[in-house]
């Protein structure tokens, strides 16, 4: 039996995978489980330990933690931490590097890299390092020895639960406000209940995915669109409101308003994905098994009173 060790283990993405391998018995055949938190006396890294799941602590900003958290590994999930600040693309690069090569030490055969494309190569050098952070490092991982496969999910349906979920006017109705034309095409991934279901196809044997990018998202959604889901979902009138790029950029902290806003563009002028963005998503679920989240289904579990995250 393999051992899996995940990084990021109490996030959205890793519980996602855990849960799925815990709870899928050709998975749990392959490989043995092991969590990795940066505090295990946390509630979230609690009930992972009260599952019988392995719970280590370890913090890939320390690479003394780190020879521990991969001893015996076979497969090393790896999710950076993405926060908004001056340090964003040095610190996602020395986070990739410490645990790419504390995992090559350990002799580790595989990691799974949760990634971004590298928006400045596809949009004429100009920046967006919220993505290029993670394809930075992923450039990285790809000059050691051992097997890289690539996790890029798309816009967590989560968001529109959170900082993007509708506000409540004056007048009774909601809106969602952005900078994107209403038209404007953005993949949508449920990421607390699918992400395990893509990776779990970097993970099976014999399927032939390895080493691969998987382009995770259910489908292609407009604001047009996912306002009006979200109305039939909660019987509330929501509508899109585009505003100027410094107005939304003014809805944030300075180092976060202005690379959200960038992202927007590029998802726009670009596409999330780049070129083709909608053929990358279409290949990408044709490779997995099981079924995946629509955001009618989301709007409809979640967002039926406005204003509860998930």
């Amino acid at each position: 039996m393999s051992k899996l060790v995940i990084f990021g283990a109490t996030g959205q993405q890793g519980r996602s995978i855990l849960e799925t391998v815990h709870h899928d018995p050709t998975l749990l055949e392959q490989y043995s489980l092991r969590a990795i938190t940066r505090d295990v006396t946390k509630n979230a890294a609690k009930e992972i330990a009260n599952q019988g799941i392995e719970t280590v602590q370890a913090d890939i900003d320390d690479p003394a933690s780190l020879p521990r958290a991969l001893a015996q590994a076979h497969t090393v999930i790896l999710i950076t931490n993405t926060i908004y600040d001056a340090e964003l693309k040095s610190r996602e690069y020395r986070q990739t590097k410490n645990v790419g090569d504390a995992a090559v030490a350990a002799g580790a055969r595989h990691i799974i890299f949760s990634t971004a494309v590298h928006a400045s190569k596809l949009w004429n050098g100009r920046a967006m390092d919220v993505f290029d952070s993670k394809a930075e490092a992923e450039t990285y991982l790809h000059t050691l020895p051992i097997k890289v496969s690539l996790f890029a999910p798309g816009m967590f349906m989560q968001n529109l639960t959170t900082m993007m979920a509708p506000r409540l006017g004056p007048d009774g109705t909601y809106s969602v406000a952005g900078v994107l034309d209403p038209d404007t095409k953005v993949p949508l991934i449920d990421t607390v209940n699918d992400s395990g279901t893509y990776v779990a196809a970097l993970l099976r044997d014999g399927e032939g995915v390895r080493g691969v990018t998987l382009y995770a998202a259910t489908g292609l959604y407009s604001f047009s669109e996912i306002v009006e889901i979200i109305s039939a979902a909660s019987g509330k009138v929501v509508r899109y409101v585009r505003v100027p790029d410094d107005v939304y950029a003014g809805f944030m902290k300075s180092d976060q308003g202005g690379r959200t806003v960038a992202m927007m563009r590029f998802f726009e002028e670009v596409g999330y994905f780049g070129p083709g963005t909608g053929e990358l998503v279409e290949k990408t679920t044709g490779m997995v098994k099981g079924r995946l989240t629509t955001f009618e289904e989301f709007a409809e579990k979640y967002m039926k009173d406005l204003g509860v995250c998930t």
